[in-house]
């Protein structure tokens, strides 16, 4: 059983910005009863703000989750680089929305499986193989495992590392479990499900603050644009497919993290 927690911000974002998403988006009521057509499944829809604690709090009671993937988030680096209204209202959001998501599991659902969004932004680009979260460190003659040092790029990717420490926090003295996605740049539009209709399609944004950087630079390359290269454009990155992408947090929700563990992929 799936339900659907949003407060449906980000055609409004879109708004203000004077953008919009190359394929045309259904209102998600339509969307969820095409699902229902076409697969005779039913998802709920809850339409709220989870900075709302009260709001998130009677939301899950109601739908009582085993999981909940966290992707509720403004996600854009170059917006939370416009001003400081922008830098503030991302890290509020980010930042208060999983705090509360995290009181909410240890208030009413402790063995609730938390599977977050987070980014490899946060890591930065250090000069050493990046691990999964921890690294091992001798200093001085003795040794311990550590939360690997962040070096983030914008105060997008800071209230991302921001939510990792409070996860991890929560982890160790609640006992909750939760699985940090760590995920590289994403590309496509189309998964098994979402290519089984029009009406289902997802966003292809391709402006310079919401467009990632492949589907943006395939739109560019399509209609003869110069590609919009960050500062020297040496930097490497790996590339996921969106059916990666899901096929990551399908596995993470089949395969929980163990009670007080903050489990980094």
């Amino acid at each position: 059983d799936v339900g659907i927690l949003d407060n449906m911000v980000r055609r409004h974002w879109d708004t203000k910005l004077g953008v919009n998403t190359l394929t045309p988006i259904t209102p998600i009521q339509k969307r969820l009863q095409r699902w229902h057509d076409l697969t005779g499944k039913h998802i709920d829809l809850y339409v709220g703000d989870i900075t709302d604690y009260s709001f998130l709090s009677q939301t899950l009671r109601q739908f009582e989750p085993e999981s909940v993937v966290h992707f509720g988030e403004q996600r854009s680096a170059p917006y939370s680089m416009i001003d400081r209204e922008h830098a503030v209202f991302t890290q509020v959001n980010n930042v208060v929305g999983t705090l509360n998501i995290l009181y909410a599991m240890k208030e009413d659902f402790p063995d609730c499986h938390l599977v977050k969004l987070g980014t490899m932004g946060e890591y930065g680009t250090p000069n050493i193989d990046i691990e999964e979260g921890y690294i091992e460190i001798e200093h001085n003659g003795r040794k311990d495992l550590l939360p690997y040092p962040k070096q983030p790029g914008s105060f997008y990717h800071l209230s991302k590392v921001h939510d990792s420490h409070n996860i991890h926090f929560a982890c160790k003295i609640w006992g909750l479990r939760a699985t940090d996605l760590n995920q590289g740049v994403v590309y496509g539009v189309l998964t098994e499900e979402t290519g089984m209709d029009e009406m289902l399609i997802n966003r292809l944004d391709y402006d310079g603050v919401f467009g990632t950087a492949l589907n943006r630079f395939c739109i560019q390359a399509a209609v003869g644009h110069p590609l919009t290269v960050y500062g020297k454009g040496g930097q490497t990155r790996a590339f996921l497919d969106i059916r990666d992408t899901v096929r990551c947090v399908d596995l993470a929700v089949r395969n929980p993290a163990d009670a007080g563990q903050f489990r980094v992929f």
